[in-house]
């Protein structure tokens, strides 16, 4: 008996959604974190606020793209625990 697989393209697709989504929302946050940082070097305490603020927004978002790969992980681990071959691979060029 087999165990059931996870299709290929699946797993890709959550590669995908991890470098495209989450790694972007990740480099945005990182950005606002350093704004931040300046404004407090320079003492501007309104420019720290606003970018405290974009930064747990950012934040936020990249939390919710990571818990939802996540979820989309889990999901396809129940449903099968062999990653399938590649069909496209195995047409041939």
């Amino acid at each position: 008996m087999s165990e059931p697989s996870v299709p290929i393209t699946a797993v890709r697709e959550l590669i995908r959604r991890l470098h495209s989504t989450a790694s972007q929302d990740a480099a945005a946050a990182r950005i606002a974190l350093a704004v931040w940082r300046r404004a407090v070097a320079r003492g501007d305490a309104a420019g720290a606020e606003a970018a405290a603020n974009e930064a747990v927004a950012l934040f936020e978002t990249l939390f919710d793209a990571l818990a939802a790969i996540e979820t989309e992980g889990k999901r396809l681990v129940e449903q099968g625990s062999v990653v399938s071959p590649d069909p496209e691979a195995a047409s041939g060029p």
